[in-house]
This record gives C-alpha cells, structure tokens and sequence, in this order.
C-alpha cells in the first residue's frame, strides 16, 4: 500500500486518470500503481500529458489501462506537463459533480454535510439528522436515485417527516 506521500501523490492525480479513462477497480492496474517504487507522479503526468495532446489532436485513448501499464514499464516522462492541467473542469469527481448538483436542491443544502471521494473509486455523502448525528449513504446508489427519493430515504432512515413551505423547511419527528 501506499506510504503517506505516494498516497497524496496518486489523490491528487485520481480524478485526472479516471476522467482520461483508467479503471481504478482493476486490480492489475492497482497493483501497478501500488507497486510502483519510484516517480510515481511523473507516470502520472505522462499520461494526463499525452491525453492533452490527444484532445488537441481531436482522438481519446483506446485503452487506458493499458496505457498505464505501458507508462510503468516503459517509465514514461511527461512532455510540455503543465500543473494547470489539473484544474480541467472534466477532472472533477463524481462525488464533487453530483454534489455542485445537489447544492442547487435547497432542500439537501440542509441535509447534507459533506461528500467525500473514496482512495479508489467511489464515495459516500454525509447527512445530519435534525438531532446532529451524522449517517452515511454510498454515492453510486445516490446517482441511480432522484432528488426526491433522496430525500424520501432521508426521512424513513432519520424517522423526521420534512414540511417544506416556500422559503422554509420544518423537520419533525414521525
């Protein structure tokens, strides 16, 4: 597993090589990152570099994951690697996608805490209950459900019934 630098390195590089096309739930490409002993981060720049160069030449990557793989062996460097690359608005997560959406729901901008990416794939949103404790829900069954059926799952789980009026929201007890 990662040490605590390789672990800030490969956060810091996720979104990127997700959006590019990597499937971090391949266990052989998990066990290329995770065995990767030396200029981990210039890998990774490699290949968000060379998916840049792509998109200018109007192509997208065949196959990703074998890109990596590809990368590790052959110890790729990155060419014209621009830190900026990183802010590309595609690199976001789907937790951080789905939560700028759920933010426009006035409802869940009361209701959830926080929405956090896991180290691998996937992620969890944070609710409070009108008591202050928190509970968890696993994104990806959130993104297959619509707001209101979110919010309908908040109710039977938290036991609190919410009356929304136009500018206000009640919460109370079933």
């Amino acid at each position: 597993m990662f040490d605590e630098e390789e672990k800030q390195i490969f956060l810091k590089y996720k979104k990127a090589l997700i959006t590019v096309g990597v499937d971090l739930s391949d266990e052989f490409v998990i066990d290329y990152i995770e065995g990767c002993n030396h200029d981990l981060e210039k890998r990774f720049q490699a290949i968000i570099s060379y998916w840049y160069w792509l998109q200018t030449q109007k192509r997208d990557i065949e196959n990703a994951n074998q890109l990596l793989i590809q990368a590790f062996e052959q110890e790729w460097e990155p060419i014209e690697w621009q830190e900026e690359f990183l802010n590309n608005d595609k690199f976001k997560s789907p937790a951080e996608k789905w939560w700028e959406q759920a933010r426009k729901v006035d409802i869940l901008k009361n209701l959830i805490v926080d929405v956090k990416d896991n180290l691998w794939s996937g992620g969890k949103i944070v609710f409070q209950k009108p008591n202050g404790e928190l509970w968890n829900m696993d994104l990806e069954i959130a993104m297959d459900m619509s707001w209101q059926e979110i919010i309908t799952y908040y109710q039977r789980v938290t036991g609190t019934i919410i009356d929304s009026q136009p500018g206000y929201f009640l919460f109370r007890d079933e």
